[in-house]
C-alpha cells in the first residue's frame, strides 16, 4: 500500500497568481490594469509561484515587475482550480483584487494600459472569468460599505461617495436610497466642503467599527452566466440561464480622469 504520508507519489500543479487591478473612473466607468505578456498578448498581471515564496510576495512581485505598482494590498479573490484551465499544464491560480482611486498617470509605455470592464474580449477566457469575479466581489463590496477600499480618503459628501458608487455599480443609483443606506454608516466630521455651484456640502468619515471585510465570500449564480460585467446592476443580475454555472500592463494610459463629482 502507498504511504499516503509521502507527497511524492503526488502528481503536483504549479501554483499561479494572477490579479485583477479595478480602477473605478469618473464619467468613464469601472476599468482593468492590462499588461502586454513577451507573445504580445494581454493579460492581468500574473506569475506561478516561485520556491519558497508566499502567495502575498509573489503578487507582490508580480505587480511591481509586471505593473510598476509599489506598496499595494490586494486581498485574496477566488482560487481557480480547474485542471484545464491552462494549456501549459496543470495550474492552480489564486487570485486577488486591487483596487486604484483612478487618479494615476499610469505613463505612456506599450506594455500596460487601463480598459473599461466593457471591453476585455481580448483576454483569454480564463483571465475574463477572474474580472468578472473580481467586478462581482467589487460591487457586492460597495452595496453594503461606504467606499471600502478607502479610494476618497478620510472625508467625502454624500455626492461624492454616491458617484463613486455609482461608477463601480455601471448604474445611476437613488439618492433617497443611497442616503438611507448609507448614512448609519458615516460620522459627520463638522466640516463642508465646497465643490462647483450651491452651497457647501457637509463632509462624512467612515466610522470607526467599519471595515473591509476581506473574506466574503464569492457565491455562484447557480444555472446563470453573466452577460459580460459591465451588464450587472447589481451583483446577483444573471442575465442568461445556461447549463453551467461560475465557479468558486504594461500600454500607456495617459492620466486617468480624476474627481468625484459635486457636493451633496
Amino acid at each position: 500500500m502507498p504511504d499516503s504520508t509521502s507527497l511524492e507519489q503526488f502528481p503536483r500543479p504549479s501554483v499561479a497568481v494572477d490579479t485583477a487591478v479595478l480602477c473605478p473612473v469618473a464619467r468613464r466607468g469601472l476599468h482593468v490594469l492590462l499588461i502586454r505578456a513577451q507573445d504580445g498578448q494581454w493579460q492581468l498581471p500574473g506569475s506561478i509561484l516561485r520556491p519558497q515564496e508566499r502567495l502575498a510576495e509573489a503578487v507582490a512581485r508580480c505587480l511591481r515587475e509586471k505593473a510598476r505598482l509599489i506598496d499595494r494590498s490586494p486581498i485574496q479573490l477566488h482560487v481557480f482550480d480547474q485542471p484545464d484551465r491552462d494549456d501549459r499544464g496543470w495550474v492552480i491560480s489564486v487570485a486577488h483584487l486591487d483596487v486604484l482611486d483612478g487618479t494615476g498617470d499610469f505613463g505612456a509605455d506599450e506594455r500596460r494600459k487601463m480598459v473599461p470592464v466593457t471591453e476585455v474580449t481580448e483576454l483569454s477566457a480564463e483571465h475574463q472569468e477572474i474580472v468578472r469575479v473580481a467586478v462581482h466581489r467589487l460591487r457586492s463590496l460597495h452595496e453594503r460599505t461606504p467606499d471600502p477600499f478607502g479610494l476618497l480618503g478620510p472625508e467625502f459628501s454624500l455626492r461624492q461617495l454616491r458617484t463613486l458608487h455609482e461608477t463601480v455599480a455601471g448604474v445611476e443609483l437613488q439618492s433617497d436610497t443611497f442616503r438611507r443606506t448609507m448614512l448609519p454608516l458615516l460620522e459627520p466630521t463638522g466640516r463642508a466642503v465646497t465643490q462647483g455651484r450651491g452651497r457647501p456640502a457637509q463632509t462624512f468619515a467612515r466610522r470607526a467599527e467599519i471595515a473591509l471585510d476581506t473574506d466574503s465570500p464569492i457565491l455562484p449564480v447557480p444555472g446563470a452566466e453573466w452577460a459580460g460585467v459591465h451588464d450587472w446592476p447589481t451583483p446577483t443580475a444573471a442575465r442568461v440561464t445556461v447549463e453551467s454555472a461560475v465557479g468558486a500592463a504594461d500600454t500607456g494610459v495617459g492620466a486617468v480622469e480624476s474627481g468625484v463629482g459635486d457636493g451633496d
